[in-house]
């Protein structure tokens, strides 16, 4: 079984704001950016006719969604962990003490009428354990978060060290690749 992960497009939006599950659209390079993950498509020889493909319900992963394929669910469980008061703030305008306890205790702390990591996880493992029934290939549009949220669950690798690792990799519109075979989990592609 392959599950290609597929980081939604570039967006207009400053880099050091926090932006989870605003709804924001695309940006004004987005057809560009299709072509090149059509690409990517291509080269993975993924076939629609026997793959299931899934979407976030924020516009950004839609639209995405919609230029590669008609046949696809939404699911809300896959949208970026709910930022709440920290929704379209720059990093600078959060209170320094509030960073260093979430950096501090990455899975625990919940952001402020927002979720936990822990929370965000166990929503994504909902999600995944679905997915790991139907054992089919499936392709997930969705956001940088949720890919490694999805990946850490899947390796079992701690998702505060995952995080620092690939992190920089899940740039906008890049494909990673887990594959289960038989039980075993193997990270194919990171980022591409």
């Amino acid at each position: 079984m392959k599950i290609y992960l597929l980081r939604h497009t570039s967006l207009d939006v400053a880099n050091d704001v926090f932006y989870g599950q605003t709804d924001l659209d695309v940006s004004n390079t987005f057809l560009k950016e299709v072509k090149q993950i059509k690409k990517k498509i291509f080269l993975e020889k993924i076939d629609f006719k026997k793959i299931n493909v899934f979407s976030s319900p924020l516009k950004r992963c839609i639209k995405l969604t919609k230029q590669i394929t008609s046949d696809f669910t939404i699911d809300d469980r896959i949208k970026e962990m709910n930022l709440g008061d920290w929704e379209m703030k720059k990093m600078g305008d959060i209170p320094k003490n509030m960073l260093e306890e979430w950096e501090n205790n990455l899975l625990a702390f919940k952001i402020p009428n927002g979720e936990s990591n822990s929370q965000f996880l166990k929503r994504l493992n909902n999600f995944l354990e679905n997915i790991i029934e139907l054992n089919n290939d499936v392709l997930i549009v969705c956001h940088a978060g949720s890919i490694n949220g999805m990946i850490s669950l899947l390796t079992n690798e701690p998702f505060d060290k995952l995080v620092k690792n690939y992190w920089e990799k899940i740039k906008h519109g890049s494909l990673s690749l887990i594959e289960v075979d038989n039980g075993v989990i193997k990270k194919k592609i990171i980022g591409k």
